[in-house]
């Protein structure tokens, strides 16, 4: 009941280490916004487990305590509704967001206004007026509502952006799995951004997603290369990663034996989400009153198995037998990245064509990303050795 640690999709572990940079730099985003001078918006990018959802709703936070208007939203591809489902969550959250800083600011004739556009952006996707703000606000006709996603999300940023620059804040608009979005939906983000940025208006995108997501984006806008600021958001260092799993345990007065950390690192690779499952499991099989080399190994092999039936598993599950072979082709090349002309003769294949269709499928569900032309990798680390072990 006492475990400190907490591996989860999404849980913020008890030392969030090693991301002081990527905290620092949003900061300065928001501390310039607020003095009126402009900065490009982020792009948080990185494979599976390594954090990007809990450094995003860290941010999110440090927004949110600066009284700033937060929307907070997790994309996903759903074709059948492209741009109605984009537009419907960002109403959602911004009118979560809009009814807290209501209550902060009060309604002023600026936000009076702001809201309006509001109104008439989300009564696109909630004619019934469902999303109700807590005021009698009319919709403002002609703003916001002409149902091109670009358009309208472009002009409701500036207003919003506007009313809030007023008032010593901003707007942030913070999209967890990025790559998810629809062409159409990525060109509104960076429209919206970029040409409130042109207008030093503070309305500000932080998105996160796979690696892959740098080259979607300027796909959608050729002007995205200059728009954001990218991080890439990789594996801790051999410090942070000890300081993640020995601090946690320290504020319980349990110590650590340094050849027990050693082994949870060097076996997590630097990977939060690793840590955090290896170093759950040693403290639960650990007598006490410190952790062990011998607790650690016990440890490692129960994380490991849990990661298998769950982080692992959820990704292998979504194969069908032949991407699973495709898969299999690039375990090989360890965690990559692998040639696609290599996979595709170990595939008993005479052209890369031959499997493109299975590669393009495997990489719309998001299980490998292509980091440069003719290679392709793995977006969850430690999927080769994974592999490796299963028998189909």
């Amino acid at each position: 009941m006492s475990n400190p640690y907490s591996p989860g999709a999404g849980l913020r572990p008890p030392e969030l280490a090693g991301r002081d940079d990527d905290i620092t730099a949003f900061e300065t985003l928001l501390a310039r916004a607020e003095a009126g001078r402009p900065s490009q918006s982020m792009v948080l990018t990185g494979l599976r487990g390594v954090g990007k959802t809990v450094l995003l709703n860290d941010l999110a936070n440090r927004a949110r305590h600066r009284d700033w208007i937060v929307a907070q939203i997790e994309a996903r591809s759903d074709p059948d509704a492209a741009g109605t489902a984009f537009r419907a969550m960002v109403s959602r959250s911004l009118n979560q967001s809009l009814r807290q800083v209501t209550g902060s600011w009060g309604v002023g004739e600026r936000l009076r206004a702001a809201l309006a556009t509001f109104k008439s952006f989300s009564i696109r996707t909630d004619p019934t007026g469902g999303l109700s703000l807590g005021i009698d606000i009319d919709p403002l006709r002609g703003r916001a509502d002409s149902g091109s996603l670009e358009m309208d999300l472009s002009e409701l940023a500036f207003d919003l952006g506007s009313s809030a620059a007023g008032l010593g804040a901003g707007v942030v608009v913070l999209i967890d799995e990025m790559q998810e979005l629809a062409r159409d939906e990525l060109s509104a983000v960076c429209t919206a951004a970029h040409e409130s940025g042109q207008r030093t208006v503070p309305f500000y995108v932080v998105g996160a997603g796979l690696p892959s997501l740098p080259g979607l984006l300027a796909e959608a806008r050729s002007y995205a290369e200059q728009l954001f600021a990218y991080q890439p958001i990789g594996p801790l260092d051999r410090a942070d990663a000890g300081t993640a799993v020995v601090r946690p345990a320290a504020s319980h007065d349990v110590a650590w034996e340094e050849a027990a950390v050693a082994a949870v690192v060097d076996a997590s690779a630097g990977y939060p989400y690793f840590l955090q499952e290896h170093a759950k499991a040693a403290w639960d099989y650990a007598p006490g009153p410190g952790i062990t080399l011998a607790d650690a190994t016990v440890g490692l092999q129960v994380g490991r198995d849990k990661l298998d039936f769950g982080f692992f598993a959820s990704s292998w599950n979504r194969a069908t037998p032949t991407e699973r072979a495709y898969l299999r082709a690039m375990a090989a090349d360890g965690d990559g990245p692998a040639s696609s002309g290599e996979v595709a003769r170990r595939l008993g294949k005479t052209s890369v064509q031959q499997v493109g269709p299975v590669r393009a499928n495997l990489i719309h569900k998001g299980l490998i990303y292509a980091p440069e032309h003719g290679l392709v990798a793995y977006t969850v680390p430690g999927m080769a050795a994974f592999i490796g072990r299963q028998v189909d």
